[in-house]
């Protein structure tokens, strides 16, 4: 089957360094610094703080939770030069738990919602899909310490809807439009925890199964229960199977861990407790992945508009051409009129000793949402440009002035 990293792979989006390895090139770059922005903003929302935490932490403090034994395939186990165990983490809600026991806390500073945007490993035993299932990958985690299960459960619901709103931020519509970007329950696996939802995108490629009600939008992931027959919301039984990719999964996890670790706080009635505690994580660069894997062709990246590179990019005439000598200043004039529209979010494909239609074909296959060409009718009276959406697959030309009034109102209706 044919997969949209390799186009990633032929556009030089991404390089692949080894087996389940990948670097992320300038464009692709930039398109995770996008998705970023969209977390931190929506993080920053509703009261959580950002940190960072090392990467490489004491196996000890797997030990102490016993998840060390449990999961030693899926693990990068190094040691110092003094034979000191240290694990490649994966997921760090041993090392979070540690930090929140470093300092006394009391009732009044929960709840707490820590998270951190960083790298990950894990062993995977057959990566693929480039980005979406590799060795080394970006993760947004968060983990949340409250005083009682009740208000755990406020906060897990507060910060699931946060990730929708992630989700819906970024914009995969056609998926949206179909599943509407169904959270399904799932299965706690080796996080632990009462309860856990996932997000997915529904795709042929991905490694899950999704049992879907069709009746309420209810979803549940086969691992859960492999012989649904009645939806457990609704009770109708108009389930149907999808593959999906999983980009998203949070966890309730109530004291488990904060008892392994010996975490507690102080509560108003002068006893000592464990905080109920909350995981959440966002596979940050498995979404850029899984994203072009489901919005594009064979031929085309599709961004979701949110994510792509460049909003716009323009292609200024060859050199040497008659169209470069007239429309020099018309350049500057166009760029710096776009710039006050778009920001920083436009690219001139200053390779003029190509002639326009090879960088013109480039830049559809990349996806830009926008591409202006500054080609032959720039010679004209009056002066036209065209302008190619990629929403639509059409070019059309434009004076100067009806230009720009367009490009402001396509602005406009993204923003809103």
């Amino acid at each position: 089957m044919y997969t949209y990293f390799q186009l990633m792979l032929e556009l030089g989006l991404i390089r692949q360094s080894a087996n389940g390895l990948y670097h992320l090139l300038p464009l692709a770059q930039r398109s995770l610094d996008k998705l970023i922005c969209i977390i931190n903003k929506n993080m920053m929302d509703i009261g959580a703080q950002k940190i960072s935490m090392p990467v490489l932490i004491q196996s000890s403090l797997w030990k102490k939770s016993g998840r060390l034994s449990k999961n030693m395939e899926d693990l990068y186990i190094v040691k110092d030069r003094k034979n000191k165990e240290f694990l490649l983490s994966p997921t760090h809600e041993e090392v979070v738990t540690n930090l929140f026991s470093s300092d006394p806390k009391t009732y009044k500073q929960l709840p707490l919602m820590l998270y951190q945007i960083g790298t990950k490993f894990r062993d995977e035993i057959r990566p693929k899909l480039g980005i979406i299932r590799s060795r080394e990958f970006l993760m947004k985690d968060l983990y949340s310490f409250d005083k009682d299960e009740v208000n755990a459960v406020d906060t897990y619901n507060k910060i699931c809807q946060a990730y929708e709103n992630i989700f819906k931020q970024i914009g995969v519509k056609f998926i949206k439009d179909v599943f509407n970007l169904t959270i399904v329950e799932g299965s706690s696996g080796m996080m632990g925890g009462s309860q856990s939802h996932e997000f997915h995108y529904p795709s042929e490629v991905g490694d899950d199964t999704l049992l879907l009600c069709n009746n309420c939008g209810f979803g549940m992931n086969k691992e859960v229960s492999s012989d649904l027959i009645k939806c457990l919301k609704c009770s109708s039984t108009n389930i149907e199977c999808t593959k999906a990719i999983e980009v998203g999964h949070t966890f309730l996890l109530g004291t488990f861990y904060s008892k392994a670790l010996s975490a507690k706080y102080l509560d108003s009635d002068g006893t000592s407790k464990p905080p109920y505690m909350g995981s959440y994580g966002l596979g940050v660069s498995r979404i850029i992945g899984a994203s072009v894997e489901c919005l594009s062709t064979q031929e085309i990246i599709q961004w979701p508009k949110s994510l792509s590179p460049f909003t716009v990019c323009i292609i200024p005439a060859k050199e040497g051409s008659i169209e470069e000598r007239i429309s020099e200043n018309n350049l500057f004039t166009l760029y710096n009129n776009l710039t006050e529209i778009f920001g920083e979010d436009i690219v001139v494909d200053d390779r003029t000793h190509m002639t326009i239609g090879k960088r013109f074909i480039e830049a559809k296959k990349l996806g830009f949402p926008f591409v202006i060409i500054v080609g032959k009718k720039v010679t004209e009276s009056p002066s036209l440009y065209e302008l190619y959406k990629s929403s639509t697959k059409k070019s059309e030309h434009f004076e100067f002035g009806s230009l720009i009034d367009i490009l402001k109102k396509q602005c406009n209706q993204q923003n809103t």
